[in-house]
């Protein structure tokens, strides 16, 4: 747009400054004949046999140019097209009066030139007409090339500024990717220089970052799946010593019945809890351990819901849609099913319970929706859902169990198999989640 400006102006100058150049220049040289020729009928007035006509035929004029003389408000011409009615009447005077003039006139529909020298007797006056069709041919030749470059410039600037800014742009595209793929978690993500000398320093040093970034990270993973694993001992311990309490349960007061139901349900709690957090501490560490299969989608939503009423546990209603009936995809088929159980006991114990889950087909992927019956979740508190140890703030989900882990291995497990999981509204005013996984096989 800048040069699509610059260059409309650039034309703009260039048509005032030739167009006033060529039209001085041809008002030159107009003058210049006539006063030529004005004195050589002056000279010729004196002769003796010639008339007016005759004077007139014999000046040396350019081609379609036109004699005319006035004597005392007689005329003569040498074109019938041209003739006193075609000059002006003010410039008449102004010339026959003694003054020299020039004027711009319109003869039959063209521009032509008229030019008058006043002569040395009274009210004698040379004029001579001089056509401006090679001007204005001049004038539409410029005025087509000047629009021709200014409609051109920008289509070639566009292509010659995106030939020469490809190259130094290219090393910025790659940094953007890189950078982008560590914001996704893939921090094996690297910069490749490729031999550009100004990309090296930026390359090295992003990568190293990125490298003390990755070593942190994994550290820190390894760390909590040592001390998630180191736990596993002493909790094989306390389940154990809870089995021998609760064989002499009967024997025990109410009070102290009650107490070991509570150390049953925590110990439980602290299970789950350490199994979550080593499940989600080998995933940071890299140990993806994907087993990709082919899988019908609908089938296993409903061996889920299947498993769960054989457990006793509350299920809803499963829609499959039309067009999802029949889709398979190439997924971790355990992931799958631990994603499908979270998202369901998050609905049982934060959403006020589980109400319909339904199988959809995109245009190139699948999703499963899952609904609850809760309050919902605000619009500000659904992307760091899926945190670890978020719980929604000012609902249900802060006054019941769990460490929060759920949805962080539901995002883990989703993002593995190259898929989405978002929540949303459901039509009943509760929380809506759905996972999308694509159609195509994992790379």
């Amino acid at each position: 747009m800048v040069t699509l400006v610059l260059s409309a102006a650039l034309a703009v100058a260039v048509w005032v400054a030739v167009s006033q150049y060529l039209l001085l220049q041809r008002e030159r040289s107009t003058l210049i004949q006539t006063s030529n020729n004005a004195a050589q009928v002056q000279r010729a007035l004196g002769t003796e046999g010639l008339t007016v006509p005759q004077l007139l035929a014999q000046l040396p004029r350019e081609t379609g140019s036109i004699s005319l003389y006035v004597d005392d408000g007689q005329w003569g011409t040498t074109s019938l097209l041209v003739g006193r009615d075609d000059i002006p009447t003010g410039l008449a005077e102004t010339v026959v009066e003694g003054t020299p003039a020039r004027q711009r006139i319109g003869v039959q529909g063209t521009t032509m030139m008229a030019v008058g020298i006043p002569l040395a007797g009274l009210d004698q006056a040379y004029f001579e007409v001089f056509p401006l069709d090679e001007l204005d041919r001049t004038y539409r030749v410029l005025a087509t090339v000047l629009t021709l470059a200014v409609v051109g410039m920008g289509p070639l600037s566009f292509t010659v500024g995106w030939w020469v800014t490809g190259p130094a742009l290219r090393p910025l595209q790659r940094i953007a990717t890189a950078a982008e793929a560590i914001a996704g978690g893939d921090l094996s993500a690297r910069i490749d220089p490729r031999g550009d000398p100004s990309l090296v320093p930026i390359a090295s040093s992003f990568n190293r970052t990125v490298t003390d970034l990755e070593a942190r990270v994994r550290a820190d993973a390894r760390f909590a799946a040592d001390v998630s694993h180191e736990l596993r001992s002493p909790l094989t311990a306390m389940l154990g010593a809870v089995d021998l309490v609760e064989a002499t349960a009967d024997r025990l007061p109410p009070d102290g019945r009650e107490g070991l139901a509570l150390l049953r349900s925590e110990v439980h709690r602290f299970e789950r809890l350490v199994a979550d957090l080593l499940e989600i501490s080998r995933a940071d560490a890299g140990n993806a351990d994907l087993v990709v299969e082919e899988i019908r989608l609908a089938a296993l939503v409903e061996e889920t819901l299947a498993r769960r009423r054989l457990a006793g546990r509350p299920t809803a209603r499963l829609e499959v849609r039309a067009t999802a009936a029949e889709v398979v995809i190439h997924a971790d088929k355990r992931r799958l099913e631990r994603v499908l159980s979270n998202l369901m006991d998050n609905a049982d114990k934060h959403g006020g319970g589980l109400t319909a889950v339904t199988v959809a087909r995109g245009e190139d992927s699948a999703c499963v929706l899952v609904d609850d019956d809760g309050p919902g979740i605000p619009p500000e508190e659904r992307a760091r859902i899926f945190d670890r140890f978020a719980r929604g703030g000012g609902s249900i989900r802060t006054r019941t169990e769990g460490a929060g882990l759920g949805l962080a291995l539901v995002a883990r497990h989703v993002q593995a198999m190259g898929g989405t999981v978002t929540v949303g509204e459901s039509p009943s005013g509760g929380a809506r989640f759905v996972v999308e996984l694509p159609l195509q096989a994992l790379s």
